[in-house]
């Protein structure tokens, strides 16, 4: 499981490189690599970028529109989706207001990847961003395996990345001792059972 980590670690280097993202995403404001490619917790094709910009507003959306429209025609690029979750269409008071670009690529070895890129003005307030700050010193060898251990277990689940996130992996094993991946299915039910 490590060592297919660290090979996803080497393709997402080589789909932003291809992708130039860096240097585009900079054009905009500050990108950081966020979630599993920054933590070096990968089981999926799935690279995630944050990007903090001076303030969002008309010339921010259209510049992030721009880029979406310049990734399109990327000729790996098979779909890009624009959200803008800002103003009244921020539905969920725990994250900042962001706009969003859903990209699937699919690399010259065939392999399709999901890359999601948000763009925001908070960067206090986004979750991803403090996960950065706070995960890594906790992530012992013991965690990492049985945190790979778990998503590998869950990867291709329906309710992973929609009712279960990785973020819940991660506070499982991190918070509250979880190991496997019986452990935990009884962390999520008694979750549930709290709520």
């Amino acid at each position: 499981m490590v060592r297919r980590q660290d090979a996803l670690q080497g393709e997402a280097e080589a789909v932003s490189l291809d992708l130039e993202l860096q240097e585009r995403l900079s054009t905009l404001g500050d990108p950081v690599r966020v979630g599993s490619a920054a933590l070096g917790l990968m089981v999926r094709r799935d690279l995630d970028m944050t990007t903090t910009c001076p303030a969002l507003g008309m010339p921010v959306t259209e510049a992030v529109a721009q880029l979406g429209a310049r990734l399109a025609v990327h000729p790996r690029v098979r779909q890009v989706q624009f959200r803008d979750d800002t103003g009244h269409w921020n539905t969920d008071p725990a994250y900042p207001d962001g706009l969003y670009l859903g990209v699937r690529y699919r690399s010259p070895q065939g392999h399709d990847w999901t890359l999601d890129l948000w763009f925001v003005d908070e960067p206090e307030r986004q979750p991803d961003l403090a996960d950065l700050r706070t995960m890594p010193p906790r992530l012992t060898g013991e965690a990492r395996v049985a945190i790979l251990r778990i998503k590998d277990a869950w990867a291709d689940r329906p309710e992973y990345g929609v009712a279960v996130r990785g973020v819940d992996v991660y506070r499982s094993v991190l918070d509250d001792g979880v190991r496997t991946p019986e452990q935990f299915t009884q962390w999520l039910s008694a979750r549930s059972h709290r709520s």
